[in-house]
């Protein structure tokens, strides 16, 4: 017979084999004297931790996490004074703000700003020259040359 696995010789050792093959178990064990050390190492193993001191808390932890656990009675919403409505109070005043705002600088642009206009004459000097045309304004050289 070849000699069992790491999982049945802790198995065994924990008493959790059937009855059959415990007895096939314990069979191999008196003639394999591998089996045998494998099995002293584990059964040692299991009295070294049984013999470890256990920890103390100092406290009682189930009753801490029994009363979180338990169900808190439900208590009925705090009334504020806006009501249902205090949540969109910041919403609406940042909306009031940015039409404020906005109407005072489309004034701003629309002409009651300090920025004034400039003559029309002055920028003439920008159009087309048509074909065959000397000046870039008719009036520009009529000035320059006299005319009326």
């Amino acid at each position: 017979m070849t000699c069992p696995g790491t999982e049945e010789l802790s198995a065994y050792a924990d008493h959790m084999l059937t009855p059959r093959e415990h007895a096939r178990l314990q069979q191999h064990l008196q003639g394999c004297p591998a089996c045998q050390h494998r099995i002293g190492e584990m059964t040692s193993l299991q009295h070294a931790l049984r013999a470890l001191p256990s920890p103390t808390l100092g406290f009682d932890l189930a009753s801490r996490l029994e009363d979180r656990l338990r169900p808190q009675p439900q208590r009925s919403p705090a009334r504020h004074w806006l009501g249902n409505w205090s949540g969109w109070v910041p919403a609406g005043l940042a909306a009031g703000m940015a039409l404020a705002s906005g109407v005072w600088l489309g004034g701003l642009l629309l002409g009651s700003g300090a920025v004034g206009a400039r003559p029309a004459t002055m920028v003439r000097v920008f159009d087309p020259v048509p074909p065959g045309g000397l000046c870039a304004a008719a009036e520009l050289c009529r000035l320059t040359k006299g005319m009326p």
